[in-house]
């Protein structure tokens, strides 16, 4: 599976994120089979570099129900109060209490912070197709990133 455009931010005329699924090489702890990769431009996408997905300790330990983590599909990208926040989902993890969960996670620059937002509803609001395939949504002049 080539990589998957799931998410894009322009939050000026040279800034940008956009979120990426990829095909794992090896699967995941948990046999996951695609992580997340999300990319930032500050210069109109003459360079991307990639973020980290380094977790906090609190936020290890503070929650019940443990993420996927790295994610595997990132949903949707904000900014708020100058960090980024991101949507995930839980598609299955075995040991998490209270069943499959929609998840935010907040970037300070160096670090995640990862909060339960709340169990997935497939039977309601949520869809229980995999995340599809978004169209970039980046200003003219922007140099888009080449999938690996």
């Amino acid at each position: 599976m080539p990589s998957v455009l799931t998410a894009s931010l322009v939050v000026s005329a040279t800034d940008a994120f956009v979120a990426y699924s990829d095909e794992r090489r090896t699967t995941g702890p948990n046999g996951e089979p695609r992580i997340a990769r999300i990319l930032h431009t500050r210069d109109s996408g003459t360079s991307w570099r990639e973020l980290p997905w380094v977790r906090s300790l609190l936020s290890r330990i503070r929650h019940p129900g443990y993420p996927t983590w790295p994610p595997e599909a990132v949903t949707r990208l904000e900014l708020r109060t100058a960090k980024l926040v991101i949507t995930h989902r839980d598609e299955w993890v075995p040991y998490e209490p209270g069943g499959e969960s929609l998840w935010e996670s907040t970037f300070d620059g160096s670090e995640w912070q990862a909060v339960r937002v709340r169990v997935l509803d497939y039977d309601g609001r949520d869809s229980a197709v995999p995340i599809g395939r978004v169209e970039p949504q980046l200003p003219a002049g922007f140099m888009p990133p080449v999938p690996r």
